[in-house]
């Protein structure tokens, strides 16, 4: 029985990282309902692993909540094991939870303050919740790890860096700004494919454009563009901020940092 169980939980994540790749996992609904059958009767004798594909099931649907309880189920039955947290991390920045992510990997990064992936993924999540310097700071940590390997984008990044501190813009501005646009987002079960911080011009911004890229209609677009900057003008925010940083929604844009 034991060796059935380990079979089917190796076959359904083998499966279920495949599905992973997918654009859309619509076609893949009623298999997604066999393997989570499945792996709830194993929730027993496999837990740990068991918690984490039903984690795993549930970042493909989109259900934040229901990932949030399974992979801490697992991380607790796998006496918080990092790979298992760093799943958790994962599945969070797919399903565009950047701030959750981030701290998902603060943790792990205290476990191996060393381990350069981590970094990355720390100045990245940090970027994608708006938090602009302190991926910075991350990126001098990558540094003085790595001399040798200067962090991509590293330049650019620090120029934006440069532009907020001038304007004595603090990275909880930013995040407060994105934090706005992502619940409307959210109200609006709208998804969002990426988020790109462009500074304009490039070479010594004038203002940060803070683009929210989605996978939707330009005229969906323009109407949540509207709503975003009447909320934005209702909620007060600090003088001068949302002029220097300005958030817009997007359709279908590649990121560029």
């Amino acid at each position: 029985m034991w060796q059935q169980t380990e079979e089917f939980l190796n076959l359904a994540l083998g499966r279920l990282q495949e599905i992973w790749t997918e654009a859309s996992i619509a076609p893949f609904e009623l298999e997604l309902m066999r393997l989570e059958r499945g792996t709830k009767e194993r929730c027993r004798k496999e837990p740990a692993r068991a918690f984490y594909l039903l984690g795993l099931i549930a970042t493909l649907r989109g259900n934040a909540m229901a990932c949030r309880s399974h992979f801490n189920n697992a991380i607790r039955h796998s006496g918080d094991d990092c790979d298992v947290r760093q799943g958790f991390a994962a599945a969070l920045g797919r399903m565009g939870l950047y701030s959750e992510a981030r701290e998902q990997y603060e943790i792990l990064h205290r476990r191996n303050p060393r381990d350069l992936d981590l970094l990355a993924e720390l100045v990245v999540t940090s970027l994608a919740s708006g938090r602009i310097q302190e991926a910075m700071a991350w990126i001098g940590q990558w540094t003085l790890l790595s001399p040798n390997h200067p962090f991509e984008e590293a330049e650019s990044i620090a120029k934006k860096c440069a532009f907020l501190r001038r304007h004595q813009i603090s990275d909880d501005d930013v995040e407060s700004l994105q934090k706005i646009a992502l619940g409307i987002l959210d109200r609006e079960n709208r998804s969002l494919r990426t988020i790109n911080y462009l500074g304009c011009p490039e070479e010594d911004p004038d203002w940060i454009t803070a683009e929210l890229v989605l996978e939707e209609s330009e005229e969906v677009v323009r109407d949540l563009n509207g709503r975003l900057k009447s909320v934005i003008a209702s909620k007060s925010p600090p003088t001068g901020v949302a002029e220097l940083v300005q958030f817009e929604y997007a359709s279908g844009k590649q990121s560029v940092w």
